[in-house]
């Protein structure tokens, strides 16, 4: 125990003064994340996203009715069939 002898244990003392966030791990990739094709990776997800979201778009319109009559415009009104007349 004790004996003065320096095992080295995380202090950088021994070995120099190393960078550890090469060692830690993040769910963003740390502070030198650069992803290969990124560009071509966030342009499929975006894709993808419009891909999904028009139809449900498009159904949303279709479906929407309204009981009474808005007091001011409401955008959907432009593309809404189901509204009737869009004189107010």
């Amino acid at each position: 125990m004790g004996g003065g002898e320096h095992q080295g244990h995380g202090h950088g003392e021994v070995h120099g003064p190393e960078d550890f966030r090469q060692k830690v791990w993040t769910m963003t990739g740390g502070p030198y994340c650069r992803p290969k094709h990124w560009r071509r990776n966030t342009a499929i997800a975006l894709f993808g996203i419009f891909l999904v979201c028009i139809p449900i778009a498009k159904k949303s319109a279709e479906l929407e009715q309204r009981p009474h009559h808005p007091v001011r415009p409401i955008p959907s009104q432009l593309w809404c069939k189901n509204f009737g007349t869009k004189d107010y």
